[in-house]
């Protein structure tokens, strides 16, 4: 169990986190989730543990409910980008986070193809996060994925 709180400097509370793909999150929102992932986000709901999402997954959250792509047969309404805000604002179930210069070197040392798939597996290693909520096989390869 990997632990770590960005918000606590002196190691209290510590929680332990996952960090969330695009894919998952849009799922989430679509109240599509698979069960090892829907007990994933149930345990960060009841601040069991942390999600991380990575700001380049918010990106393409937003670029697929903006081009009003189905997820999982289900499109994601306009409307529903500022609960996304709010909800991120709010910061008890997702912690919205950026890549810094130490996460930056980790992400020149991956060998993996696709840049958002490589700032997520940087943003994994940086925070030593216990899983990748995801089903992309792409980047599941090396690291360890939860979803079904």
């Amino acid at each position: 169990m990997n632990l770590y709180n960005p918000k606590e400097k002196n190691g209290a509370h510590k929680v332990e986190i996952y960090i969330v793909d695009a894919v998952a999150f849009l799922a989430y929102l679509a109240d599509k989730l698979p069960k090892k992932a829907d007990d994933i986000f149930r345990k960060a709901e009841k601040k069991e543990i942390k999600l991380l999402l990575p700001s380049i997954a918010l990106g393409e959250t937003l670029y697929t409910i903006y081009k009003g792509k189905l997820i999982f047969g289900e499109e994601i309404p306009l409307e529903k980008i500022d609960l996304i805000f709010q909800v991120l604002k709010n910061g008890e179930i997702f912690e919205l986070v950026d890549l810094n210069l130490d996460a930056w070197y980790i992400f020149h040392g991956l060998n993996i193809p696709e840049l958002h798939d490589r700032m997520i597996a940087a943003t994994f290693y940086y925070y030593k996060a216990s899983g990748l909520i995801t089903n992309d096989p792409e980047i599941s390869e090396s690291l360890p994925m939860i979803w079904k």
